[in-house]
């Protein structure tokens, strides 16, 4: 079951723009292992200087992805420079200096245009502390609530 377009998470900036949905556990009938239990595939949509792409992986788990509600409803609240990566590097959003969050996508959730094997290479864009992130911490939580935490809990 994937999000509703009301679901979707949408963060937007002036050089691009990324749409977000979990799509559903990567392992849908392994239910017992911390880590496999949890992972899930998330569709992306994205554009970055007028050019657009979609990617689809198993690039959060489900923990991360409260993760990443939180600390974007954190930013919006503290404006404290911080970053947010995940386990697996295809996504990382950072607060900078000018009080903007950027993002970035790289491997599986790069630009068909990145340099292969090249993961020092940052593709991303800008956007504005403001009301969008917290809208999008809410989305996140709505297709959260779809994919529960499975196995054992994390501490």
């Amino acid at each position: 079951m994937t999000a509703t377009e009301t679901d979707a998470v949408w963060l937007k900036g002036p050089r691009g723009a990324l749409q977000l949905r979990l799509a559903g556990y990567q392992f849908p009938s392994i239910t017992s292992d911390e880590w496999d239990a949890n992972w899930l595939i998330v569709q992306g949509s994205a554009s970055l200087d007028g050019k657009a792409w979609d990617f689809e992986d198993p690039c959060l788990t489900n923990f991360e992805a409260a993760e990443l509600a939180d600390w974007l409803d954190k930013v919006v609240e503290v404006s404290a420079l911080s970053s947010l990566f995940f386990t697996e590097p295809n996504l990382e959003f950072r607060l900078d200096k000018a009080g903007e969050i950027a993002v970035f996508f790289s491997l599986e959730a790069a630009p068909p245009w990145a340099m292969q094997n090249d993961e020092e290479t940052e593709y991303g864009f800008q956007i504005a502390v403001g009301p969008q992130l917290s809208n999008a911490a809410s989305a996140l939580r709505r297709q959260l609530a779809q994919f529960p935490v499975r196995g054992p809990r994390r501490p």
